[in-house]
């Protein structure tokens, strides 16, 4: 039996700390804002301050596009990842991957967004079988990856605002804007072996790739922290689940559907329009 790849270990390791390390430094430039904003007096109308602390709007923006990245955290969970795992030296982690994200977003209501979006994440891990090796004692070897696409419709709400109307003519951002949200959408995912595979009938050790892939049904929920950087631009940290599962097609067929669930922490920039 082999043991587990420990270069595997060490790169989720580091993607890990990598996505702890972009979350710390998001909570100290939430803390660090906060206590600016304080001392900025935020009962000054922008008349009544300096004017290098003058940071308004003529109007509150109706439009917003978002960009974001950070890690996904696939819960791994059912009988195709107990399969790939007790056959292969792989892991549920091996599942975790980096993750991308865009969005547009319209205003409804002084609290509340309409947000069309996407996502990729992915993961790609090379493995061996656990138990067998080649006639030389080679390890047999392969390269399992999962992609998921998701497309989504969702509503958010800013349960404290965003902002403050100043007299007639000027709109003041908050400093920092917490926000709530979920919805529903599509997901595509894919999920392909590339490699050395045994037959387990006669043992002959082949070269295949096996994949399938389609689309499904998907919800989520979020929540996020709006950190604003400059009138039109903020720091945007937030934490999504999804819920999917998906029929599996082609070459992993037979196989109960593929549990896509899983968590996203991620960090990125929202341009006010």
């Amino acid at each position: 039996m082999f043991a587990r790849n420990t270069e595997s270990i060490r790169h989720h390791a580091l993607r890990s700390a990598c996505v702890a390390s972009t979350a710390l430094l998001g909570l100290s430039l939430v803390l660090s804002t906060a206590v600016a904003a304080e001392g900025a007096g935020e009962g000054d109308s922008p008349e009544d301050q300096p004017q290098a602390r003058l940071d308004f709007r003529f109007s509150a923006p109706r439009f917003s596009i978002g960009v974001r990245g950070g890690g996904a955290f696939n819960r791994s969970r059912g009988e195709i990842y107990e399969f790939l795992t007790d056959e292969l030296t792989l892991e549920r982690s091996d599942f975790f991957g980096p993750a991308f994200a865009a969005d547009f977003s319209w205003r409804l209501t002084s609290w509340m967004d309409a947000v069309i979006g996407f996502e990729v994440s992915g993961s790609s891990t090379d493995s061996e079988f656990r138990d067998y090796v080649d006639e030389f004692g080679i390890p047999i070897t392969q390269n399992t990856r999962l992609t998921q696409v998701p497309l989504t419709v969702s509503l958010k709400f800013y349960p404290i605002g965003r902002g403050r109307q100043v007299g007639q003519y000027a709109w003041v951002p908050s400093a920092v804007a917490p926000y709530v949200g979920g919805g529903i959408g599509a997901t595509w995912y894919e999920l392909r072996q590339k490699g050395e595979f045994v037959d387990f009938v006669d043992m002959a050790i082949f070269e295949d790739r096996f994949t399938s892939d389609g689309w499904t049904f998907a919800g989520h929920v979020f929540l996020g922290i709006d950190i604003k950087l400059i009138k039109s631009l903020g720091l945007v940290i937030e934490g999504r689940y999804y819920w999917a599962n998906a029929d599996l097609r082609g070459d992993f067929v037979g196989f109960d559907p593929i549990d896509l669930d899983g968590a996203r922490v991620m960090a990125g920039v929202n341009w006010k329009l």
